[in-house]
């Protein structure tokens, strides 16, 4: 991934907690896939990465932009949960990268870290009498409350291969009609398509003198015509241009 993304994204560390792994992966249990069935890495053994995610709308365009595919998502309300299930789910799904997601939903609603620590000072008989100041030993453990509650999700992505033509775009409509073309939403960076001009939300109307109405008119036409210079029709702005673009 390009230095500029990871502006955006860092690496992702939660601190170590004592949560027991289950035998149900809670990432697993809550995946939903939003990809053809069996897409998944082009890579035979993928180096899986874990990244943590800042705004979703926001990275889902720049993982669009670098090449990346969305496979599909956790998403689920649960106490602190290791990040490792995440990577583990993401493993056994043959994913490229996965984006963690977390929100803390509600307040700590039965111990402070104190409160805990002073429980176990008198179980260990070292509080002798009420009043008497004594020695508090705080550890990790002490600062995890499990009344504590996260929204959490995990984005699962696949790197693709070098594109032909290098845009991601969905098909526009009304609420009348079918309107033709479709909108672009992403341009991958270093493609044909980003080198001949084209821009997030142009709308692609011809290609190669072929008449787009949905997606699949678009990538028909790019297939026939690989490694060939075509022209491609869009509207900017509702007006509409024309651009040459090798395939």
């Amino acid at each position: 991934m390009k230095k500029s993304f990871l502006t955006y994204l860092i690496s992702f560390v939660f601190f170590f907690s004592n949560f027991a792994y289950s035998d149900e992966n809670i990432f697993e249990k809550n995946y939903q896939i939003q990809s053809p069935k069996g897409f998944q890495s082009f890579s035979a053994n993928p180096n899986t990465k874990m990244m943590r995610g800042w705004a979703q709308k926001t990275d889902l365009i720049k993982m669009l932009e670098d090449g990346y595919d969305l496979m599909g998502h956790s998403n689920f309300t649960a106490p602190l949960t290791s990040p490792n299930l995440a990577l583990q789910h993401a493993k056994s799904i043959k994913a490229d990268m996965v984006l963690l997601y977390d929100r803390q939903i509600n307040d700590a609603s039965r111990a402070t870290m104190i409160k805990k620590a002073r429980e176990k000072a008198k179980k260990a008989n070292r509080i002798k009498e009420t009043g008497n100041l004594t020695e508090i030993e705080i550890n990790e453990d002490d600062l995890v409350d499990e009344d504590v509650k996260y929204e959490i999700n995990a984005t699962y992505w696949v790197k693709l291969p070098k594109p032909t033509f290098g845009a991601h775009f969905i098909k526009l409509n009304s609420d009348i009609e079918s309107i033709n073309g479709v909108q672009v939403i992403a341009v991958i960076k270093g493609s044909p398509a980003e080198s001949a001009g084209i821009l997030r939300n142009d709308s692609i109307i011809s290609i190669a003198q072929n008449s787009v109405n949905k997606p699949e008119d678009l990538i028909s036409a790019i297939r026939k015509n690989k490694g060939k210079l075509i022209e491609v029709v869009y509207l900017r702005g509702g007006k509409q241009s024309k651009v040459k673009v090798k395939l």
